[in-house]
């Protein structure tokens, strides 16, 4: 069958169109098959490329021209050429069909995880170390999905993610009293690794440097310790007992790290700090560590995330990056970038 075959179509009916009437009587499958026919210049071609009959397209663009109200090709031996008609539509198809092109990559993107967004609550224990090394690695594998974050303490982010205010919560992993608390919440927490304190100095302290330090030396120290209601706390006053010292009573009270960076690095005072946190700054030479064995570990790490809700695909692939991120920080330095 040749292109003279096609029915020729209606004369035009004048009829006005709207929005609303083109969405109901229009299909999609219409605009493509237009614009291969258009593009090929030939009903026999256009069915090749579409693997569809050649009646299968010359109906569809019958019925096309009906709901138009309008000739769209001019057919002849040769093949079809478009009308004047024909060829202001072919503007309108291409656009809507390159549209429908970037939706179909959007979708596809979405739901690999390579595009869009997370929004992480993070505590200070983790703000400095573990989650900016997250966030590079996701960077690196979908530089497209942006990352929202916000600081704050458990009590405020553990029932915004309930609330679906967050994607997941990084921090510290809420452990006995304080997990009970929060046990009515449909939450999931999730381990990542054990932390432990270190005792740092400014890199230019006078203590800084020493194979050994005397139990006088820290006593005569002024403290940064963790205020009265951070996790750290109970593991601080564990410190000062098992090195036969009295709780500092003339002390600054502070988990805000730049406060506590910019105390130690134009003073003398020393201060007790999560070792991934302080890692990263002694690797830099703010911070020095003092050589005092402190092994207990006082809390985990992890991250938190909704019960009974499935993670989208981009909190997916920022999970794959944290736990890629936590594997070089427990007891060791930050982990270099893969």
């Amino acid at each position: 069958m040749d292109d003279k075959s096609v029915v020729a179509p209606p004369a035009a009916t004048h009829r006005r169109h709207t929005r609303e009437t083109l969405a109901r009587r229009l299909r999609l499958v219409q605009l493509m098959v237009f614009e291969r026919t258009g593009a090929a210049g030939s009903i026999l071609a256009a069915s090749r490329e579409l693997a569809m009959t050649q009646p299968a397209v010359s109906k569809s663009l019958q019925e096309l021209e009906e709901h138009l109200g309008e000739k769209l090709f001019m057919r002849g031996r040769r093949g079809v050429s478009l009308t004047d008609f024909g060829r202001m539509f072919e503007r309108h198809a291409r656009a809507v069909l390159a549209e429908l092109h970037d939706m179909a990559d959007d979708i596809n993107a979405t739901q690999s995880g390579s595009i869009g967004k997370v929004i992480v609550g993070t505590l200070i224990t983790a703000s400095t170390t573990l989650l900016p090394d997250a966030i590079i690695r996701l960077r690196v594998a979908v530089p497209e999905v942006a990352v929202i974050t916000r600081v704050g303490p458990n009590s405020t982010l553990f029932p915004a993610l309930a609330r679906g205010e967050l994607d997941v919560v990084v921090g510290l992993v809420p452990e006995g009293q304080e997990a009970q608390h929060y046990a009515g919440l449909p939450l999931a927490h999730v381990p990542l690794y054990r932390e432990t304190l270190s005792v740092v100095v400014g890199g230019g302290h006078p203590l800084a440097g020493r194979d050994r330090i005397d139990r006088e030396a820290l006593r005569t120290l002024d403290w940064i310790i963790p205020t009265r209601d951070a996790v750290s706390y109970p593991a601080a006053r564990r410190f000062f007992e098992a090195m036969g010292l009295e709780m500092p009573r003339n002390t600054v009270e502070s988990i805000a790290i730049l406060t506590n960076l910019g105390l130690l690095a134009n003073s003398t005072m020393a201060a007790l700090m999560p070792q991934s946190v302080a890692e990263r700054f002694i690797h830099d030479g703010l911070l020095a560590r003092l050589p005092i064995n402190m092994q207990e570990a006082y809390s985990t790490v992890g991250y938190t995330v909704r019960i009974g809700l499935e993670p989208a695909p981009t909190t997916r692939r920022f999970l794959e990056a944290l736990r890629a991120a936590a594997g070089g920080l427990e007891g060791r330095g930050p982990p270099q970038a893969s």
